[in-house]
């Protein structure tokens, strides 16, 4: 073991010591002169005392050349040099980052508590100079400690980590513990992932390889044949019975198991009463529909559960719901003067098909139209009419305005001159004559706008074909500037065009519905098509029964939340998670946005009112549940290169002395004695000036 210094050329500041040795051989002491008259003529003769040469305080003398020298070594930067063997010791130094698998599927029998154990082992039995960091993940990554070689701080952070109920993502923690190891100073990096290997984490494409001096060691908790049973989804159908609502469940049953499964017990639950069952059999790596019976609708909203099977994951046998009763979309056509019996009979049948919503539909003559028909409607057709004068006209301006939807129809019964000067301003441009395209086999549709919500539908295959409706007259129209075009004809002429008033919205279709000037009403896409422009103009939402763990709802949207409230300012949510654990929610000052962060049902309600609540439902991730194991191998080899992995761990240097230094950095321990020194010989020195006689 030696001793040297990394920045000799500071040791020329040495010289600086004769700052303190001149200060104190130089020093005079201050005498008072005292003048004597009769002494003002005689020659002033110099004198020399030895005691003016001669150093009177030592220990201050010696403190100022005891900073100056420890300043000078602190700036040269001392190096206490290793033995051979304290070298190769740290070239065997470890970062090591612990990547502990959270993930649902971890919840499988013991596995959690097996991972729990192997990240504990690992990090009390650190090396005297390893450095570790717990990193733990599910879908993203995050570290648990900060880097550390005291065994005590890693394993109080460990016993902080919960088991989650999140999917499975190696790639975030790989990318961690990518960067935790390259920002390291050790010699040697060493990643520890600890997981069952769950096939549907792991993906090449976004796989993060380790650095080259990166050793990998894989500890495998899953099982080696795994049995799941799973429910991955639901769906329910509502009818009406008797003038009640019903509803009709279903649910996806998995078997992710080697073996098939004989009599599985499936049930569906009502507000904890169960209301019906099944038996069924599983095929090993199967999928099954079991529907249970219809049962009615109360007319408030009810949470269900349907369960399956028990195995060593429970989690994922059971699926909530909550469903609440869902009033239908009251429909208005309205026909023109003269029209005969079966005049709308495409788009009352086309609406009459539909379940969810459920359209109620009345035909009323454009004559014989109230104003106590437009009460409770959401949306209103003009099917080839114009719309009605005095009051009720007056009403279905109201209408529109307070966000009703009116659907514009121009046929062959609707010619310009027939709408009342007070409404026309509801349509969003100026309509003309008819385009007599009968002669060239009628016209098709050249563009729909496939990004507005009502034709988002019909953008992917199969979904609907307009290009077989033939079009064989239709209105000149001019949109105003506010209008969107949503359909055009082949020739660029328009031929559904949306605009808004007040708070409503107003569509317009430039052809009629009665299979006189176009042949769409017999298209299979028809019946669709209607079904989204009146949802669309109705405002209709269909209501979310369920949720994904890790989703995101925002409460802002739930009127039962905020009704009766003056200010949104003023309004406090209380908050209870499936756990029965409580928190209170001010919108105004945190947010409006809920994180589902486990399975079950959320109860969310004003505070101090019970009956201005919502209930929500959160279900896990199917693809967690199934339990495919990856290939270590190849999961290892797309991680880190053997030959490159070897060299890092069989590499033998020594420590550079710059590496030696830092990791030491006795410089700071010498400045910082230097500033103690200093600060006490200001002390002695202030004290002592105080002592001295005639000061």
């Amino acid at each position: 073991m030696g001793f040297s210094f990394l920045a000799p050329v500071f040791l020329l500041g040495l010289a600086a010591i004769a700052i303190p040795i001149w200060i104190h051989l130089t020093h005079r002491e201050r005498r008072d002169a005292v003048r004597f008259p009769s002494l003002m003529f005689l020659r002033e003769v110099p004198f020399k005392t030895v005691r003016r040469q001669r150093i009177r305080h030592w220990l201050l003398f010696a403190l100022r050349v005891a900073a100056v020298l420890l300043l000078v070594a602190a700036f040269a930067r001392p190096l206490l040099e290793r033995s051979d063997g304290s070298a190769a010791a740290f070239v065997q130094a470890r970062e090591l980052v612990v990547l502990l698998d959270r993930s649902h599927s971890m919840a499988y029998a013991d596995n959690w508590d097996r991972a729990v154990e192997a990240a504990r082992w690992a990090l009390g039995n650190l090396g005297a100079d390893d450095r570790a960091t717990l990193v733990t993940f599910a879908e993203d990554a995050e570290a648990a400690s900060q880097p550390s070689g005291d065994p005590a701080v890693l394993l109080a952070a460990l016993d902080g980590v919960e088991l989650g109920t999140e999917t499975t993502r190696y790639g975030p923690a790989l990318q961690l513990a990518r960067e935790i190891i390259e920002r390291s100073d050790r010699p040697r990096g060493e990643a520890l992932l600890i997981s069952d290997m769950q096939q549907v984490g792991w993906d090449p494409a976004n796989a993060s390889r380790l650095p080259g001096r990166t050793r990998l060691r894989l500890v495998d908790v899953g099982r080696g044949e795994a049995f799941n049973v799973a429910i991955t989804g639901m769906n329910i159908a509502r009818g009406r019975r008797g003038g009640r609502e019903e509803i009709v469940v279903s649910a996806v049953l998995a078997n992710f198991g080697g073996r098939p499964v004989a009599d599985l017990s499936a049930s569906l639950e009502i507000e904890g009463e169960r209301v019906a069952s099944r038996e069924v059999d599983l095929d090993a790596g199967s999928t099954f529909a079991v529907t249970f019976e219809p049962h009615p609708l109360p007319g408030r909203p009810v949470r269900g559960i349907v369960r399956a099977g028990d195995d060593a994951l429970p989690l994922d046998n059971s699926f909530q719901f909550v469903v609440a009763p869902e009033p239908p979309v009251r429909i208005l056509i309205v026909e023109p003067r003269g029209a005969g019996a079966d005049y709308a009979l495409y788009l009352e049948r086309a609406l009459a098909i539909s379940r969810r919503p459920a359209f109620e539909v009345q035909t009323e003559r454009v004559t014989s139209l109230t104003e106590s028909d437009l009460d409770d409607r959401s949306v209103v057709v003009l099917n080839d009419a114009p719309p009605p004068g005095g009051a009720v006209g007056a009403r279905l301006r109201e209408f529109v305005e307070e966000g009703g939807g009116l659907l514009v129809v121009l046929g062959r019964r609707a010619p310009p001159g027939g709408w009342p000067e007070d409404l026309i301003d509801l349509v969003p441009g100026d309509f003309g004559g008819p385009v007599d395209r009968a002669a060239e086999g009628g016209g098709t549709l050249g563009y729909l706008d496939y990004d507005h919500p009502a034709l988002e539908i019909f953008n992917t295959p199969r979904s609907g074909d307009f290009s077989t409706a033939r079009f064989y007259r239709y209105r000149r129209f001019q949109p105003a500037e506010d209008g969107r075009v949503l359909a055009r004809f082949d020739d660029g002429a328009e031929a559904m065009v949306e605009g808004s008033y007040g708070e409503g919205r107003v569509l317009v279709l430039t052809s009629g519905t009665e299979n006189f000037w176009n042949d769409l009403t017999i298209q299979p896409v028809f019946l669709p098509l209607i079904h989204q422009l009146v949802k669309h103009l109705s405002g209709y939402r269909e209501a979310t029964t369920w949720h994904r763990v890790g989703g995101v709802v925002d409460l802002s949207a739930k009127a039962e939340l905020t009704a009766g409230v003056s200010s949104l300012d003023e309004l406090e949510l209380v908050i209870e998670n499936p756990r029965g654990r409580e928190r209170v929610l001010r919108p105004a000052r945190d947010s409006w946005y809920l994180n589902l962060e486990l399975p079950g049902f959320y109860h969310v309600r004003q505070v101090g009112d019970e009956d201005r609540a919502v209930w929500l439902a959160a279900n896990l991730d199917p693809s967690e549940s199934d339990l495919s194991r990856v290939d270590v191998q190849e999961l290892a080899g797309a991680l880190v290169a053997p030959e490159e992995a070897d060299a890092g761990v069989a590499e033998a240097r020594a420590l550079s002395a710059e590496e030696q230094e830092g990791r030491q950095s006795l410089w700071w321990y010498l400045l910082a004695a230097a500033c103690a020194i200093l600060l006490i010989e200001t002390v002695l020195s202030n004290r002592a000036r105080r002592l001295a006689p005639g000061t």
